[in-house]
């Protein structure tokens, strides 16, 4: 993975903290609705979409400890909500492992920790979150699943989501062969790869 090469873009911005940064091109808009899944215990990143550009940003993450701590300024509160649930290939509930990671909640649907210890959560679609939220399109999502993107991303039309940017973290429950597909797949719907750092964190970004 450390072999590819972004596609250059002068107009990258990074947001939010050393932890939960993502790189992004500088091209989001007031108008702009940003799924970010995978909150984690940071979300400093849609703290920045909604403070530089006045996006609208929604958190998802299955660990009701996370979801509770998520907040954002009181001048931000509009533009922002927060969910608990696991984005899932179906609507229904989810078997998910909790981490062994000592300080962490964080939960996998993909067997990624040294564990046998499990949560069931209530897992959602993508698009049934959208129908539920009114929200007709997405112009960017973040995807940081634990592991699960590898069996999430084939179900997936981008383009047919409204998306323009997509950051994803790659985890190593798939192998770099799955990886490479996954990069493949998501350059075939024009997608290019624009941004990449060593937590496997990449970004992609189809044009206007």
């Amino acid at each position: 993975m450390s072999r590819l090469r972004p596609e250059p873009d002068d107009s990258l911005v990074t947001l939010g903290s050393d932890y939960g940064n993502w790189t992004i091109p500088d091209i989001v808009e007031p108008s702009w609705t940003c799924y970010c899944v995978g909150a984690g215990g940071d979300i400093t990143f849609e703290r920045e979409l909604i403070r530089r550009y006045d996006a609208t940003a929604r958190s998802f993450e299955p660990d009701e400890d996370y979801i509770r701590r998520a907040e954002v300024e009181p001048n931000q509160a509009a533009r922002f909500s927060k969910h608990q649930v696991a984005i899932a290939t179906a609507d229904g509930p989810l078997r998910m492992q909790r981490t062994h990671i000592p300080g962490s909640r964080s939960l996998s649907p993909a067997h990624l920790y040294d564990t046998e210890d499990y949560v069931e959560v209530p897992g959602r679609t993508i698009r049934s979150l959208m129908d539920e939220l009114g929200d007709e399109r997405i112009e960017l999502l973040k995807i940081d699943v634990e592991g699960g993107e590898y069996e999430l991303m084939p179900t997936l039309d981008l383009p047919a989501l409204g998306v323009r940017v997509f950051c994803i973290q790659l985890h190593h429950t798939g192998s770099v062969r799955q990886a490479h597909e996954l990069i493949g797949r998501l350059r075939e719907q024009g997608f290019p790869l624009v941004a990449t750092d060593t937590a496997v964190r990449l970004t992609f970004a189809r044009a206007a």
